[in-house]
């Protein structure tokens, strides 16, 4: 027996770790035949998966809240043919049943990959389970022609048009002050965002279309051997970053022929619009891409790299990584390089401070001193343009320059020692009690998920939104139940207002009505 929010996260581990196996990006080399039912597969599975008995598998106390007539889907869903790669390039055939258990669908996906087996749910619900048959969003009550909830957001539009009519009496300033008004306010609330304005199918598209990014990233890097691919700074969607992927893989099959090394392992490879210095970073192990250059242009990037340039980048790295060790037995902190810091500005600072520390041992008594209050900090360096002398961050870890000595860094750890040490305790209180208010809202609403969509986030800030969403009524919970069971939450800043994610997650503002 497991818990739902256990249950839905193996659902969706599963799910991508067999979606990603059998995805036909995988299968260039097969036939058309083979590509087009690894496609049908993937769409009918991702359909499969996002019905209601598979919500209602993951999270047991959404069936005593859902009366909604249930329709027979055994005549949509049957068995599809597939393959599966080897190791050794060898094809399996086989086939999965859609039109069974939720259960037996997962082992024959677990099986088929080698994944762990599924959890097992308990008798009781097992046996509550078997007495529906299989649903849809589209048979569900709530999307009705004749539900009230639909009533309501019809009540709400009429009175935002009555707003609009009403704009010529009142005059052009008002007009707009009331709209904004009644616009905010609808933005924050959670409900009223989920009844009104999300559709189940917007989820199910983009979550495939995170799974076609996710393969597509994965041929390329296969084909290149990059370390990884990152184009998550272009603030893309994912169906646009997996065709910008898919020719990146096609110029490989044309032109590898001219590229100067058959491997660009230990090189990650990142798809940025912004202009840099260098697009083939031998400090930072970076080939930077521009995704508006043509396929000939990013070959002529490739081509500069070379076994020579992975061999300078390979010592770069040795000789940080020794560097590092003594700069941090020197300081007894970690050291960590900040977004601002170029890398070889950092590897230039590290190396000087290394320098400085293996020359002057007089400090074993500091070192000492800060050994206990210091224990889980960290010591950041930014730029020096970011940063001109020392400070504390409000999570407790250090900020300095690249420029700064070691004496102004050990300077600058003294000074803020005991406050710190405040800031770190004050931080890991409130993530134990973000990490409870998680657990606990992923069990009462059946999540897959809670996770922060934005880096200034604070754990204060993502505890004080879970205390708003489960200090709700208990029909506000059944409502919000319906709609979230199976799904991820990903919680942002104040100004955000309620919408999904390019990943099919609902991502809500830290202050959420």
């Amino acid at each position: 027996m497991t818990t739902p929010n256990n249950t839905s996260r193996y659902i969706s581990r599963l799910r991508r770790a067999f979606l990603l196996r059998v995805h036909p990006d995988r299968f260039r080399a097969q036939s058309e035949h083979v590509r087009r039912e690894q496609a049908v597969l993937v769409q009918m599975l991702s359909d499969r998966l996002g019905e209601q008995d598979f919500l209602e598998f993951a999270t047991p106390s959404l069936r005593a809240n859902i009366d909604s007539p249930w329709s027979d889907k055994s005549s949509t869903y049957n068995s599809y043919p597939y393959s599966i790669e080897t190791n050794d390039g060898t094809l399996i055939k086989t086939s999965i049943q859609l039109n069974t258990h939720p259960q037996q669908i997962l082992e024959s996906m677990a099986s088929s990959i080698n994944f762990q087996s599924p959890p097992i749910q308990s008798s009781t619900a097992s046996s509550a389970f078997d007495n529906k048959n299989l649903s849809s969003f589209s048979n569900d009550n709530r999307y009705n022609n004749n539900n009230s909830t639909l009533w309501e957001h019809d009540s709400n539009r009429q009175v935002v048009d009555q707003i609009i009519w009403n704009a010529g009496l009142f005059g052009q300033g008002q007009y707009y002050r009331q709209q904004t008004v009644s616009r905010s306010s609808s933005d924050r609330n959670l409900l009223h965002f989920l009844q009104n304005n999300m559709d189940p199918n917007d989820i199910k598209e983009r979550k495939l279309n995170r799974i076609n990014a996710s393969a597509a990233a994965l041929v390329a890097r296969r084909a290149f051997q990059f370390a990884a691919i990152d184009g998550t700074g272009l603030g893309w969607s994912s169906a646009s970053l997996a065709i910008c992927l898919s020719r990146l893989t096609a110029l490989y099959d044309e032109h590898k022929s001219q590229l100067n090394t058959l491997s660009f392992y230990p090189f990650r490879l990142v798809l940025s619009s912004d202009e840099f210095m260098r697009q083939v970073d031998l400090y930072g192990g970076v080939i930077r891409l521009n995704p508006a250059a043509t396929p000939l242009q990013w070959l002529g990037t490739l081509a500069t790299v070379t076994t020579e340039s992975i061999r300078a980048l390979k010592q770069n790295r040795q000789r940080l990584k020794d560097n590092l060790a003594i700069v941090e037995n020197a300081l007894d902190i970690k050291v960590v390089k900040g977004y601002s810091c170029e890398p070889e500005d950092y590897h230039r600072c590290i190396e000087m401070l290394a320098m400085e520390s293996t020359s002057d041992t007089s400090k074993e008594q500091d070192k000492t001193s800060l050994t206990m209050a210091l224990n889980n900090a960290s010591l950041v360096i930014e730029s020096d343009q970011a940063c001109r002398r020392g400070k504390l961050r409000k999570d407790g870890t250090f900020e300095v320059g690249a420029g700064m000595s070691m004496s102004a860094i050990r300077s600058t750890l003294n000074s803020f020692t005991i406050r710190a040490r405040e800031y770190t305790q004050i931080e890991t209180h409130h993530m134990e009690e973000c990490r409870k208010m998680e657990e606990r809202v992923i069990y009462e609403l059946g999540l897959q998920k809670v996770s922060k969509a934005s880096k200034l986030l604070t754990y204060e800030q993502m505890s004080q939104c879970l205390v708003n969403l489960i200090s709700k009524d208990e029909e506000d919970k059944d409502v919000l139940r319906t709609f979230l069971a199976g799904q991820a939450i990903g919680i942002s800043g104040r100004g955000q207002p309620c919408h999904l994610g390019d990943d099919g997650s609902i991502v809500i503002p830290w202050n959420v009505s």
